[in-house]
């Protein structure tokens, strides 16, 4: 995959959690809003599905516009489904004694995990797909465990965590596809981080003049410089909704896809041994997880919405058919028969 494997430097990251958590925070309220007013449209519900993936690459948030997130917040979803497993954050878990410091050997340990636990990400997406969404989430967990427990040299493992080094990851791909903008401190006076090129820059950029930030005699201004700019845009080009007879031939299609994914739960959790406490009860919360996943007594109407991505002349670079369906106001898209591999262009 074109410029994916760059080292990504977490130690900045591990020291500014609060910033960190703060846009993710703003982030989720954007897509809420978002959301309230695309949920009411076949088409912009696949057109967001469809964008989400294509601009970044970003598999994982496309998928809280789908039915994964119908009856279980999606965060939720990913902490009982594949996390809970690998929770041993009691207080008798002894960390490492690095961890809290804020010491360079703290940012040290955070930044190899993370850049070897971003080479392991890159790897799932060009070689899973978030298609299948249950290797990802299972393989990625399980290696994080793993990979912690080799650098930092303990056993300890939280949600915030997980969390942390899955959503980094996440960030870090979506760079490494897009290109940064040169980050300048607060100062005005000091470059943070230089610009870097994206795998989408070197696809479909084209060599074009623009005016950006950049410190000159001490002082930042606006100077003009020669970059590789790209534009890609997502167009719904086809929304049909289908006709009754179709609608309860696709549910029907629908049941057979989802009853073996809803069972799974039980099976998962007797492969992790889990069990059930007075107050803390992973095994039944894994189980009740899936169990959600599946909408087929809900579904009211289904539409096929088909939609492609061009670049800035024009181009066709990707196309896309995605089904939605509509469950009383809203429309999800159904990731039971959404196949987005072709989305992914920087593979």
């Amino acid at each position: 995959m074109a410029e994916k494997k760059k080292e990504f430097k977490a130690g900045t990251y591990a020291v500014t959690v609060g910033i960190v958590l703060a846009v993710v925070l703003t982030l989720l309220t954007v897509f809420a809003f978002k959301t309230r007013y695309t949920a009411f449209s076949p088409d912009k519900v696949a057109q967001a599905f469809t964008d989400t993936i294509v601009q970044t690459g970003d598999g994982y948030n496309a998928y809280k516009n789908t039915l994964i997130s119908k009856n279980q917040k999606y965060g939720d979803f990913i902490r009982n489904a594949y996390m809970r497993p690998y929770v041993n954050d009691g207080e008798d878990v002894k960390q490492a004694d690095f961890v809290g410091t804020g010491s360079e050997e703290e940012q040290t340990a955070i930044d190899a995990v993370y850049n070897k636990m971003f080479t392991y990400y890159c790897e799932l997406v060009a070689t899973v797909g978030y298609d299948n969404y249950d290797m990802i989430f299972d393989s990625y967990f399980a290696k994080l465990v793993e990979v912690r427990k080799e650098i930092y040299g303990d056993e300890y493992m939280d949600m915030d965590y997980m969390f942390g080094a899955f959503e980094a990851n996440v960030a870090a791909y979506a760079d490494a596809v897009t290109g940064t903008e040169r980050v300048i401190a607060s100062d005005n006076k000091t470059i943070l981080k230089e610009e870097t090129e994206g795998a989408y820059q070197q696809m479909f950029g084209e060599e074009t003049e623009v005016e950006v930030d950049d410190i000159v005699d001490g002082r930042k201004i606006k100077v003009p410089e020669t970059r590789k700019v790209y534009h890609l845009t997502t167009t719904v080009t086809d929304c049909t909704e289908l006709g009754e007879a179709e609608v309860a031939e696709y549910v029907a299609a629908y049941k057979e896809r989802i009853a073996p994914i809803a069972a799974s739960g039980e099976a998962k959790a007797d492969r992790f041994n889990l069990q059930d406490e007075e107050k803390n009860k992973p095994r039944q919360a894994m189980i009740d997880a899936f169990a959600k996943l599946d909408c087929s007594e809900d579904i009211d109407s289904v539409a096929s919405v088909d939609l492609e991505v061009t670049t800035q002349d024009g181009t066709v670079v990707a196309t896309q058919n995605v089904y939605v369906v509509k469950i009383g106001s809203s429309w999800y898209v159904d990731n039971t028969y959404t196949f987005t591999d072709g989305l992914y262009l920087a593979k």
